[in-house]
């Protein structure tokens, strides 16, 4: 999956978590920026005195970042970031968290650089056998948007993102919240990504009738392989 089909339908579901946090108090880190294609996502949701800095280990990837957005641009190894402690407001990593070799180390790393009154986000890709069906997916778009989705329907971390959640934990981040999201991306009409609840945590959010419904739906469902966005913040 390369990474603009990765991020095209998440864009929402990104902005929308982006903006509970608080603005950086420090220029905002983006960890494998790569050419910069979510610059304009990241400035959207920051105010305009916070700077960009993207780092890469890729230089004409770098070039191509600064020639498009205002960026600061560092090379580097995100195992060894060539940044100061304690210099960033903030960091993320989408769509690159899994092409590092040592993901404890990188994440130590960015740990060291922002601030301790800052923030992470790292959204990556997985895959996992779920119950799934288009009548299952059709049902609970229509039910999210009859209930009016917030963020915590989101961030209910489901089994998937469990161990990504932990590695956050375990490397200095605290307050973490994690979710997963079921990624549709093959019809243009479908380009969304639905929150993967757990089924308790279903039940703690549907009516008994909507319960039956449900289970009816997820009975008849047979197992796929589901591309997943895992989305794991910490404090």
């Amino acid at each position: 999956m390369v990474c603009e089909t990765f991020q095209e339908p998440l864009q929402s579901v990104l902005a929308a978590l982006l903006t509970t946090l608080p603005s950086p108090k420090g220029p905002l880190l983006d960890v494998g920026c790569g050419t910069g294609g979510k610059t304009p996502l990241l400035r959207s949701v920051c105010t305009p005195a916070v700077s960009l800095v993207g780092l890469d280990h890729d230089r004409q990837a770098l070039r191509e970042a600064v020639h498009n957005e205002r960026i600061l641009a560092v090379a580097g190894d995100a195992h060894a970031l060539p940044l100061r402690p304690e210099c960033c407001g903030a960091a993320v990593c989408i769509a690159a968290f899994g092409l590092f070799h040592d993901q404890r180390q990188a994440l130590r790393e960015v740990r060291r650089v922002v601030r301790s009154d800052g923030w992470i986000v790292v959204v990556t890709a997985t895959t996992a056998w779920m119950p799934w069906s288009p009548r299952m997916r059709d049902w609970m778009a229509t039910w999210y948007a009859r209930v009016g989705l917030t963020t915590d329907y989101w961030l209910t971390m489901p089994d998937p993102v469990v161990d990504l959640a932990t590695l956050v934990q375990e490397t200095g981040w605290n307050d973490v919240r994690a979710g997963a999201f079921v990624l549709e991306t093959e019809a243009a009409s479908s380009q969304m990504a639905l929150p993967l609840l757990t089924p308790a945590a279903m039940r703690q959010h549907l009516t008994p009738l909507d319960m039956r419904e449900y289970d009816g739906i997820a009975a008849q469902s047979e197992p796929e392989l589901l591309p997943l966005m895992l989305v794991v913040m910490g404090r």
